[in-house]
Parts: C-alpha cells; structure tokens; sequence
C-alpha cells in the first residue's frame, strides 16, 4: 500500500495542510524537531486509513478552538487509487468515512487497510500489562473480514453478558451470552493462535539479524481457555465468583503473549534497550504475516525508530524494510537515510500551525 496524498484541516495542530503530494519513494523521512508536530502528522495518517487514533479520542483530535476536523487523501491498494475521507464532528460526536465518495461504516473500514505501526511507548509491550498485547493481535488480523467481525460479535457478547451479571440472580439467565461468547471465542482463538505461532517462528531469527544477539526466546500464545469446551466448563464453574464481581471472567478477552527468555519473564531479564529491539522484531514479523495472509503489503509507520539505534543496526533495519512504502518520522535526517536512492524527505514544519 501506498500514499499518494493527503489533506489535513483542523486535526491537533494542523489548521489547514495540504493537499500534500507523498514523493513515490519507498522509504520516507518525516523531519521535524521535537514537539512540533510530525508525530501528530502520523496520526492524521492513520486516522485517514482507520478513523481512529492510535493514541485517544476522536474528539481530542479536534484542533483547539474548533469543532470538527478532515482528513483525506488518496491511497494505492489493492486494485487502484482509493480516495479515502475521515470527517469528525464534535458537537454530536459522529464520524463520517467515505471511500471513493461512497459512506462506509467504522467497522467495516478500520480493517481494510492495513498497517503496522511502531511507537517509542511500544518498547513496553512485552514488559507491561496484556491490554496493549491483545491490541496488538486485534490490529495484526484486523485485515481479515472474518476475525473482524468475530471481534466485535465477541464483545456484543461479552457486554450484554456482563449487563446480565449485574442484575440476574440465576445462572441459567445469562446461558444465553454464554453460548455467544463460546461460539465467537473458536473463531478468534482460531485466528490468534496461527498469528502468535508465526511470530515464535521469527521473532528470534529476527532479532538475532536486527541486533547481533541471539536471545533464547519462548513465545506463547496464553488463550483465556484452552478450547470451547473448557471455557465453557470454566463459566459454568465460575458463576458464584461472576455473581460478585459481575464480570465474565474467562475467554478471549483474558488473552495474553507470554515472552520468556531462557525460562525467565523479559522484565526482569531484558535491558531497556534489548525490549525494543524485540517489539521492532515482533512489528516487521506482523508485517510478514499480514502480507502472506492478505495478499498486500501493509504499510510501515516508525515514529523515531532510528534515534536509539547505531549506524549499523539502523542500515540492518533497513534491510529488512519492504520495497513498498514505509514511513519513518526524525528530528535528523540519518546518514543511512540520507544515503539511499530510494529515500525521500517530508519536511513537516513547512505545513504546522505555528503559535502567532
């Protein structure tokens, strides 16, 4: 997938940017300094290809002082150029999408264009809690309708079941919402176990590439029940303790990636550094299975990868970059940037609101 364009009015600190032409490099350098803005740039990108943002709420996207905001553009995938619109009103609080001029729902778009996204904060996501694994795995297989879908019936499901907790006192009352939450749950199990094996299969490989460290890395896959039937067992025998809190307390919603290293957890093993390096080699394995699974190559989103790396681990990330495009953002142009053919500069400074 490719960008070719984009238009920004009223996003975060963007009054008006654009329409602003991609160059048709594969590697493009997003420069600015620190705290003006390019962050921000990213994600009007990925709000122009999920209308959603990867870091709060639509309406804190809305530009100070103002009350809705617009992102278009036009990307290749696929078939062809696809002109993409994202428009958001904060007084009712509504999103209107449109692909090629056609309205199209949130559910329905967020996953038809695909990405993978690194961010500095993602350093932690093998050392913190499992919320921010599970997005992982969410955004990973968004890309296939059917997981899709199984994704949102689960937590229909998982919601109305919850409700029930609250204000049922007999068991068979929520029997219900049990059977949807087992019916919904194969499916993503079925979905999330192949994508976690793939990266235990890689992972490794990749990171003993990227950083020249080989690290003995055990990487599960801890399903919130081992199969339908034991889930189903686990919510039968978990009723007293569900009454209490009124909160299902098993299924995929528990999911988890455990990440060990000779046996031990990553936390208490791992440097700061060696944890990053391990989500860079977890995003550019989501990168492969997106591509083998979908047929299309994803696009690669950096934000300030190559500030903490070496000349030569930066040339070896590099290498392992797709020839289709890839975003990165920077304060400076890296000499191992600068020294490609197939690299190109986006000066975003030159389209930021600047205080008056």
């Amino acid at each position: 997938m490719n960008i070719r364009s984009i238009a920004v009015h009223q996003f975060r600190n963007f009054e008006q940017a654009g329409p602003i032409s991609f160059p048709s490099a594969p590697l493009l350098a997003l420069l600015a300094p620190n705290a003006s803005g390019k962050t921000n740039f990213l994600e009007a990108i990925v709000m122009l290809l999920r209308a959603k943002s990867f870091r709060s709420r639509a309406q804190e996207c809305v530009e100070w002082g103002k009350d809705n905001f617009t992102v278009q553009g036009s990307v290749d995938y696929g078939e062809g150029a696809m002109k993409l619109s994202v428009q958001y009103a904060a007084h009712n609080q509504t999103m209107h999408i449109k692909e090629n001029n056609a309205p199209v729902s949130p559910v329905t778009f967020f996953g038809h264009y695909p990405l993978v996204l690194f961010l500095p904060e993602d350093a932690f996501l093998f050392s913190r809690g499992p919320a921010g694994r599970r997005n992982f795995i969410n955004s990973s297989l968004a890309g296939s309708r059917p997981y899709l879908g199984s994704v949102v019936q689960y937590h229909r499901a998982l919601r109305q079941r919850n409700a029930a907790l609250k204000r049922t006192q007999d068991s068979s009352e929520i029997e219900p919402w049990t059977e949807l939450l087992a019916t919904h749950a194969e499916a993503l199990w079925a979905h999330r176990k192949p994508f976690v094996d793939y990266l235990a299969a890689r992972i490794p490989a990749l990171y003993a590439e990227l950083f020249e460290e080989e690290l003995p890395l055990t990487i599960s896959f801890i399903p919130g029940a081992s199969d339908t039937e034991t889930f189903r067992e686990l919510l039968s025998q978990a009723w007293p303790y569900e009454k209490r809190y009124r909160y299902t307390l098993y299924g995929p919603h528990r999911d988890d990636i455990e990440v060990r290293v000779d046996g031990r957890p990553v936390l208490s093993t791992l440097s700061r550094g060696q944890m990053r390096g391990l989500v860079l080699a977890a995003k550019v394995a989501a990168y492969g299975f997106m591509k083998q699974s979908l047929g299309q190559e994803p696009l690669l989103l950096f934000d300030e990868v190559m500030g903490e790396l070496d000349p030569d681990r930066q040339q070896r990330l590099l290498s392992h970059l797709p020839s289709s495009q890839t975003i990165i953002t920077c304060t400076s142009i890296p000499q191992e940037v600068a020294s490609r053919s197939d690299a190109a500069v986006l000066d975003v400074r030159s389209f930021v609101k600047t205080p008056a």
